[in-house]
């Protein structure tokens, strides 16, 4: 083999180890997904399992105390939170970003994504109409739910403590989920920040985003609620 075919065939190998090695060191998750226009609501999706589990990581901002990321594995059918890692000072696992942190975040939850058979997804799409493949729209509509708080929060001495999160479509609707806040607290802003759909089945998770303040008065923080719902039954 002469020099120059050596240098040619050297040359090719160079330009393709350049093409690949960007594509093999992507990383196998998705990136941070912010919902809100605000730093306060950050919710960063990583998969879903075939049983319906939905695991994510969600910015908890506390102006008073603190704010860190927790990481959740969610049933999407009982909207029952299965497992949970909180990321602050106090666990020695504090991050600052997943998307730059991935690797410790990675390590420390592999083996919850595997333990709930949740197969991680790069790619999410993320939608505030919802609708099926088959073209039926979906509307989710919010019914806030007013209770007695303190007298000296509000001079009615009511306000909004809860929510109720219902799914229409042409069939009829159904309640999906029924938020209440603890005693002493309301909450403000209730607002739909989009929803997210499994790629085994026609189930998704409506994300709602609500502000709360406490029995000062005082904000007290911005909470996300996820609510699952199965798209092709239980509409009346």
């Amino acid at each position: 083999m002469s020099k120059d075919v050596r240098k040619k065939k050297l040359v090719f190998i160079i330009l393709v180890l350049g093409f690949i090695t960007p594509l093999l060191s992507q990383p196998d998750f998705p990136r941070p997904n912010n919902f809100s226009n605000s730093t306060d609501v950050e919710f960063y999706p990583i998969g879903w399992s075939k049983s319906g589990n939905l695991a994510y990581m969600v910015y908890e901002n506390y102006p008073f105390c603190c704010s860190y990321w927790v990481f959740k594995i969610q049933s999407t059918i009982t909207d029952e939170v299965l497992y949970s890692i909180e990321f602050d000072g106090e666990s020695n696992n504090y991050i600052d970003d997943p998307n730059q942190e991935w690797s410790l975040v990675n390590r420390i939850i592999k083996r919850y994504l595997d333990r709930y058979n949740i197969r991680p997804q790069r790619e999410f799409k993320r939608f505030r109409y919802i609708s099926m493949q088959s073209g039926f729209d979906y509307r989710v509509l919010y019914r806030k739910k007013n209770g007695p708080i303190l007298e000296h929060v509000v001079e009615n001495k009511e306000a909004p403590v809860g929510f109720r999160v219902k799914v229409y479509n042409d069939y009829g609707s159904k309640t999906v989920s029924n938020f209440k806040i603890k005693n002493g607290e309301y909450l403000s802003d209730v607002n739909l920040l989009g929803a997210i759909k499994s790629p085994f089945e026609e189930r998704i998770a409506i994300i709602t985003s609500f502000k709360i303040y406490d029995y000062q008065n005082d904000y007290a923080g911005t909470e996300l609620q996820i609510s699952g719902c199965k798209l092709n039954s239980g509409f009346k």
